[in-house]
């Protein structure tokens, strides 16, 4: 499926937690990861939703604070560019 750029969680709005997912994914990928073992965990999709700066490098803190950039309307809209 194409990108929901910023829904990291997949509960099709972007806020806050899409970008603490990110940062948990990045802090502690066993269990938050694609194959993590906590309840909540990233999806393949969630992955490709959250890749917003530097769209193609993968996960990474950029990712995080360009959703924060987004609900904070210091962007207006993601991908950032």
């Amino acid at each position: 499926a194409d990108a929901d750029y910023g829904d990291a969680n997949g509960d099709e709005k972007i806020a806050l937690s899409d970008s603490v997912l990110i940062m948990q994914v990045l802090g502690n990928p066993d269990v938050y990861g694609v194959d993590g073992t906590g309840d909540i965990h990233i999806s393949e999709q969630g992955m490709k939703n959250a890749d917003v700066a530097n769209v193609g490098d993968g996960l990474t803190n950029a990712d995080a604070l360009a959703v924060q950039e987004y609900l904070l309307k210091l962007i207006d809209k993601l991908p950032k560019e």
